[in-house]
């Protein structure tokens, strides 16, 4: 399970794919999801749909011959917005304390630091968190991100992920806006689940199959509705599919740039 994968990364994420193909065969996600002949296999996912995923990734995952899924939220790409914890943590970096002081007499949000107030909104039913993303918009109305925040957190657009070669990589859905899903009632979850499946196949004219649960937060009804709408969905609960059966549940090991020996630490001794 990787995210952004940034162009200073570019080479310890060469590394690391090399690793992980010499320890194990790196087959699609669709495919990991059936049940095999015992022989331990890879996939690799990577989630949000970020712009670097396809300029640093994809050329690495084409010369080394390797498949992945890029995990995307079409309604972000269609508002060109990005992902909501992404947006909120840069513009509270950009408050100086007094401004943080300010923002939590108005909100009620944590007052010591920035990724606490983060981790914060993701426990808010999801009326709520956008009223806090909005008064955290007005707090900063002249942030404007940087370049380099831009190459890490812009979405790829329409056409970068019309190109990206199918062989390579599988596109699955993210949500259509990235909501943490148990913070939505039954038909909000439906519709986040159902709309960003039936948006992406129109836009990108394929099959779209998998479903990654945003931050890893289910309920009974995501769970439905993944089941309902997708032959398989991934978690992110660490874990081998060895003994775990339902393919609505998928396992995953956090994966980074930076982390190999953590990553194979994790990958062989679980």
């Amino acid at each position: 399970m990787y995210h952004g994968t940034p162009r200073r990364d570019a080479d310890a994420l060469e590394r690391q794919l090399r690793l992980v193909r010499l320890a194990f065969p790196v087959v699609p996600l669709g495919e990991l999801a059936e049940r095999g002949n015992g022989r331990a296999r890879v996939a690799l996912t990577f989630d949000d749909g970020l712009r670097n995923n396809v300029d640093v990734a994809y050329p690495i995952l084409r010369k080394l011959g390797l498949t992945a899924t890029f995990f995307v939220c079409p309604g972000l790409i269609e508002a060109e917005a990005w992902l909501w914890n992404h947006e909120a943590r840069e513009r509270l970096r950009s408050l100086d304390a007094h401004g943080r002081v300010e923002l939590a007499a108005r909100t009620g949000a944590p007052t010591d630091g920035v990724e606490p107030v983060v981790e914060w909104m993701k426990t808010l039913k999801i009326a709520r968190r956008r009223r806090v993303e909005q008064a955290i918009r007005e707090a900063t109305p002249n942030f404007r991100p940087s370049g380099e925040l831009r190459a890490e957190f812009d979405l790829a657009g329409w056409e970068e992920l019309r190109q990206l070669d199918p062989k390579t990589v599988t596109i699955g859905s993210h949500t259509m806006t990235h909501p943490i899903l148990t913070s939505l009632d039954d038909e909000e979850t439906e519709a986040e689940t159902r709309d960003s499946r039936f948006a992406l196949e129109q836009r990108l004219d394929r099959e779209v199959s998998t479903f990654c649960y945003p931050n890893g937060d289910l309920n009974n009804a995501a769970v439905a509705n993944a089941r309902r709408y997708y032959r398989s969905a991934v978690t992110t609960e660490a874990g081998r599919l060895a003994g775990t059966r339902d393919p609505h549940r998928l396992p995953r090991f956090s994966a980074h740039a930076q982390w190999t020996r953590r990553l194979a630490r994790r990958m062989v001794f679980g």
